[in-house]
């Protein structure tokens, strides 16, 4: 159904809105809060205040692209360059400028998007040639750190994880989050805690994708995005290290061959693959919205298919529905994440499927603004069924600027023939 007037009234008011609050999101690390790690630039996290008051890694990528189409491109270099900063410091970008972010994770690694939207907005031969080196740096922790005997990677988390702190990320998980029983032995409780920590990585945390057993799922959207970091790398090297062009396309090569070989399904669709069991899995999700983004798959009919199945009334779902008796998770139906919406738009913008974006675009938008209309406020979960704000059983829904205020953004500048932007 095409936005009405109503609805583009209701649009026009929340783009203010978010216009008006970006500022208010921004953090003067003159003034940072003792519970996180300084950086050395101001930087935009999630949220205002609250649950969410830290630089997260990719969460960071789509804030960016709000920022930038509301002429705060500068803020947004600030935001990379932080990311490059803590890069430089751990030899990886933490989960987020946090004790238990840089202690237990990192995040998907979406710092070459990140670079590639900040060299449109400031050519900077300088700039790029620094960002070249750290995102090379990025990929050898990836590659040293994540990858599994098949060749393709994995989420996983750091060795240098303590057994004390494991158990105690086990016990927030099962007790905190997923409402479970902690009544199981001590090694058992490790296990989980490990692969707890492989769904957290992954940005999902909790997600049926994962469950109880992350660490041993090679993701389709991780190496997706490797495969686009190693085309990014192989480009990069073409302006600054011309001998290092054919490794990193020969990587990508080599990755794509893999991926064909494990993660891809007669149906033309790449999903995750689990190396415990040998099986490939038959969960439809948003994450296999990453291949064509990237260029890993052209093929529009596998993309419409798979938005046949997850598009809902009030956006994408995070999943299509879970058998009954499953375990609640937030990352799975009926949720409908800013992530979901962003990556099922992009992935076919990048395929050129101009009606099946504007409809993702229009349902998001709506589901936003009728929101905003009654409660004011941007939020952080919708519920796909009927655009609802979400009553999630993890934690309550948080009042978000972030990737919500960014995907909103990004999506509504381009929508419809008519358009809804001023």
């Amino acid at each position: 159904m095409a936005l009405n007037k109503t609805d583009r009234e209701n649009i026009a008011s929340t783009r203010k809105y978010i216009q008006a609050n970006w500022a208010r999101c921004r953090v003067d690390p003159s003034v940072i809060k003792e519970d996180i790690y300084r950086l050395p630039k101001p930087f935009t996290p999630p949220t205002p205040g609250g649950l969410f008051h830290c630089l997260f890694y990719w969460d960071t990528f789509y804030t960016n692209r709000g920022l930038i189409a509301d002429g705060h491109a500068d803020w947004a270099r600030d935001n990379v360059d932080d990311l490059i900063s803590e890069l430089n410091e751990w030899g990886f970008v933490p989960n987020s400028n946090s004790e238990p972010g840089v202690v237990y994770i990192s995040q998907p690694p979406y710092l070459h998007f990140m670079i590639g939207d900040i060299a449109k907005a400031f050519p900077d031969e300088n700039w790029l040639a620094m960002a070249y080196d750290a995102l090379k740096k990025e990929y050898g922790f990836w590659m040293k750190k994540r990858l599994t005997p098949s060749g393709l990677n994995r989420y996983y988390g750091h060795e240098t994880r303590t057994k004390e702190q494991l158990l105690s990320y086990y016990h927030y998980v099962a007790h905190d989050r997923l409402h479970l029983s902690l009544d199981i032995p001590e090694e058992e409780q490790l296990r989980r805690g490990t692969n707890y920590a492989a769904s957290a990585e992954a940005g999902v945390d909790f997600s049926p994708r994962f469950g109880d057993f992350g660490g041993d799922i090679l993701p389709v959207d991780l190496n997706a995005n490797l495969y686009g970091l190693e085309m990014d790398l192989a480009h990069l090297a073409e302006r600054f290290e011309k001998n290092r062009a054919p490794y990193f396309l020969q990587s990508a090569e080599r990755r794509k061959a893999l991926m064909d070989r494990f993660l891809l399904g007669s149906d033309g669709l790449y999903n995750d693959f689990n190396v415990a069991s040998g099986k490939r899995s038959d969960l439809h999700t948003a994450g296999q919205f990453m291949p064509f983004v990237v260029g890993l798959s052209k093929d529009k009919n596998a993309a419409k298919k798979l938005l046949a199945i997850l598009l809902g009334p009030g956006g994408v779902y995070e999943s299509e529905p879970l058998p009954k008796g499953s375990l609640a998770y937030q990352a799975a139906y009926p949720y409908s994440w800013p992530y979901d919406n962003y990556l099922a738009y992009w992935a076919c913008d990048s395929l050129g499927l101009i009606p099946e974006k504007e409809e993702i675009a229009e349902r998001y938008l709506r589901t936003l603004a009728s929101n905003f209309k009654t409660t004011g406020r941007l939020w952080e979960t919708y519920d796909g069924r009927d655009g609802s704000i979400a009553h999630k059983e993890e934690y309550a829904t948080q009042e978000m600027m972030g990737w919500t205020a960014g995907t909103f953004r990004s999506e509504e500048r381009r929508v419809g023939k008519e358009g809804v932007s001023t």
